[in-house]
């Protein structure tokens, strides 16, 4: 088993189609979310699938706006940050409340690009900005991955 710093090193998520598995609980969440992207592409908007932001390029990630997901819940619980997406059961841990993912996270407010919350990120870590974008990237992922997070829009 890896060390559980190693499951919280979200500038390691690698480029590649994001691995979406859909449990019979998830089903309509996530069939939720197509229709949402579905809906912004007939109001004028860019259609795209949620497993292709994992093979976006950097500049175009940069110009996201994270936000949480409609009725997804956001707790504290034995030193985590837990989510519970719309139609689930029960909360999932996403990552310890003493890690830099929370400064981050607290931009993904459907205002900060992106590239902003990758941009303060470094500035409050003193971390160089290619690091800080991997990891808000990594991090936004896992997000969206866990149905807490989509892309505003």
């Amino acid at each position: 088993m890896s060390e559980p710093a190693e499951c919280y090193a979200f500038e390691r998520v690698p480029r590649a189609p994001l691995p979406f598995n859909v449990n019979r609980r998830r089903l309509f969440s996530a069939l939720f979310t197509e229709l949402e992207v579905s809906a912004g592409k007939n109001e004028g908007g860019t259609a795209y699938k949620l497993a292709d932001l994992g093979v976006w390029p950097d500049e175009q990630l940069y110009m996201l706006t994270p936000v949480v997901a409609a009725g997804c819940q956001i707790s504290l619980q034995a030193g985590l940050v837990c989510g519970q997406p719309a139609g689930t059961e029960k909360p999932s841990p996403l990552f310890p409340v003493d890690s830099p993912a929370l400064l981050a996270f607290n931009q993904f407010n459907g205002q900060t690009l992106l590239g902003e919350a990758a941009r303060q990120l470094a500035q409050q870590q003193a971390w160089e900005e290619a690091h800080a974008f991997a990891y808000v990237r990594g991090l936004f992922l896992w997000l969206v991955l866990a149905g807490v997070c989509l892309p505003r829009g």
